[in-house]
Formats: C-alpha cells, structure tokens, sequence
C-alpha cells in the first residue's frame, strides 16, 4: 500500500501540472471555451511525447531554437543557486545560532529583534541593497567584492545564492532558537547539565540533532519560500536561470516541461528527508 502512494503521489502531481499548463486554452478570447481547453491539453501532451522536439522562439531575434539542451542548462544554473543558497543558510544558521548562546542577554535580544526585521524586509529590498553596497563599495574603494550581475558566458551563483539564503538564515535561526528551548525543557537535557557537561557538548552531541529533525518538518516551507524568490532574484542578477527562462518564453509546453523539472527534485528532496526521518525516530513523517 505504501509503495502504491508513494508512487501515485508524484504521478498526481504531474498529471495536475500538465491539467493546469493547458489552463490557457480555457478562454478563448472573453470566452470561457471547454472545446479551447482539450486542444490545449492536447497539443500539451504531444509536445511531451516527444520533448527533445520542441523549439522555442526568441521573441527580439524571432528565431527557433531547440528546447533542449538550453533548457537543461538554465534548470542546472537554478539548482546550483538554490541548493547553495539552502546549504549557506543552514551552515549561517548554526554558526548564529552558536554565537547567540555565547553571547549575553542584551545582544540575544538585539539579535532577535534583527532577526525580526530583516525577516520582514520585502525579498527585492534585500536583493537590491545588497546589490547597492556591492557597487558603492567598489566605487569608494576601487574593489569589487563579487560580481553584482551575469553577463554573456559569464554567469553569477555565488551573489544570488548568499542573497537567497539571507532570510532562510533568519528563518532558521528563529525555529532554532525555539527548538532549542523545547529541548532545554527536556529531561534528558537536565540529566546531562547534572553530569557536568559543557553546554556546547549538550548543543551539538545532544540536542542538535533533534533540533535538525524538528527542522525537518518545515523543509517544503523553506523550499517555496526560496522558490518564490528566485524570479525576482534572477531577474536582477540578469542570471539565466529556469524562472527567467520560463518567464521568457512562456507557452503551454514550456510550463509543463519547467514544472517537472523543478518539481522532480523537490520531491526527492523531501521524500528523501522523510526516509531518513523515519530511519531516525521509526515511524513515517509527512512533510
């Protein structure tokens, strides 16, 4: 039964990606048309029996060009900045983490009240202020941090992935924070104070793990949020990403084929967290 539903699942969502790509053939016009929306789906279906058919049209040049490999290469750009972004804000998030539990009182609070703010910021906010420092920077000091913006061959990850882990950081420093004193709480961790141990020994041989699996469970969260950044975010960094590409050149095939593409990794991601889960604590987590 469960590998029926795990199989089902993905099948789901894809045939429901495919339904909602035809949804422009719905209106024809000012006219809602049924008949528009089955052509629709199935000029959407032929395209997919045969992806590495499919051209698109360069809307400056009016050119046709292949869909594939172009398109393999804008997802991979996308990936790189999005699984770098998440690795960034993880590894930001322990180290803040650890610096917020060295510190005293007052700074934890001026800490949390940061955290809160930037938190708030609107996501275009923090893209173009960062971008602004980085080119005030250079020119009082003639140094060029980073590359603020792809150009031809030349394209940024490392600027646009600092940018987009900048609120997952905050994100999950607050759930952290408030994983951590749920486990302080804990008796196991007064047993552990009560032998002597340090309390970065309890943090990270003890507590941290548990904290991580907590965090766990906002993983599909913290994937759309970044996912629901990252066209604003190659938009302004002129990186030639999956969102800007879909953005572009956008047809019914197109989406269909982009959604899957992002949606395939995804879901492995967090089926995978969910299988290391229920190795962990020995029953099935939904995330």
């Amino acid at each position: 039964m469960t590998l029926i539903r795990n199989l089902l699942q993905p099948l789901l969502t894809i045939s429901g990606i495919i339904l909602v790509s035809a949804g422009a053939g719905l209106f024809q016009g000012q006219k809602f048309s049924v008949e528009g929306y089955w052509d629709s789906l199935l000029s959407v279906l032929k395209d997919l029996s045969s992806p590495f058919n499919l051209v698109y049209v360069n809307p400056i040049s009016d050119v046709e060009r292949d869909l594939f490999p172009i398109i393999l290469t804008a997802f991979f750009s996308s990936a790189k900045i999005v699984f770098l972004a998440l690795l960034l804000a993880i590894s930001a998030s322990v180290v803040l983490l650890v610096l917020y539990y060295s510190v005293g009182k007052w700074i934890r609070e001026l800490v949390k009240t940061f955290s809160v703010i930037v938190s708030s910021l609107p996501d275009i906010f923090v893209i173009a202020a960062l971008q602004i420092f980085v080119i005030w920077y250079f020119k009082k000091t003639g140094i060029l941090l980073i590359d603020v913006a792809s150009t031809g061959q030349n394209q940024v990850i490392l600027f646009p992935a600092v940018t987009l882990s900048i609120l997952p950081a905050f994100f999950f420093l607050g759930l952290m924070v408030s994983f951590t004193k749920e486990e302080e709480s804990l008796p196991y961790v007064e047993l552990a104070k009560g032998k002597g141990l340090g309390k970065y020994h309890l943090l990270f041989v003890h507590m941290m793990r548990n904290i991580l699996i907590s965090l766990t469970y906002h993983a599909k969260q913290i994937v759309w949020m970044m996912l629901s950044n990252l066209l604003i975010l190659e938009y302004l960094f002129n990186v030639f990403g999956v969102t800007a590409f879909l953005f572009t050149y956008n047809t019914p095939s197109i989406f269909a084929i982009t959604a899957i593409l992002l949606f395939i990794p995804i879901y492995s991601l967090l089926k995978g967290l969910q299988f290391l889960l229920k190795r962990r604590i020995g029953k099935e987590m939904s995330l």
